[in-house]
């Protein structure tokens, strides 16, 4: 049994090592792109409320861009459900191991 776990354990060394650079290099873009996703949003909330505010757009078309900046603050969210997912996976085969 110790033979046949020695050897999955160097079957899937490669499998672990590639999971490991894909997680890390997703981990840096999610990074990156949080902070410019994140800033679009800010800008989609801040030029929403001052069109409101200042009665330059109707309410309708504020909440599309309320909506929009929504959608831009929840991009990076996806990104850290794959890299969870990942993690997950990496986990797995390190303990079947």
């Amino acid at each position: 049994m110790k033979a046949i776990r020695f050897i999955l354990k160097i079957m899937l060394l490669p499998v672990i090592i590639a999971l490991t650079v894909i997680r890390l290099f997703a981990e840096f873009l999610a990074g990156i792109s949080a902070v410019i996703f994140r800033s679009i949003a800010g800008f989609f909330l801040l030029t929403a409320l001052l069109c409101y505010g200042f009665g330059l757009e109707s309410s309708g078309e504020c909440l599309q861009m309320v909506l929009a900046g929504f959608l831009f603050y929840l991009l990076p969210c996806t990104v850290e459900m794959v890299i969870a997912g990942i993690i997950f996976i990496e986990e797995c085969i390190r303990s079947f191991t």
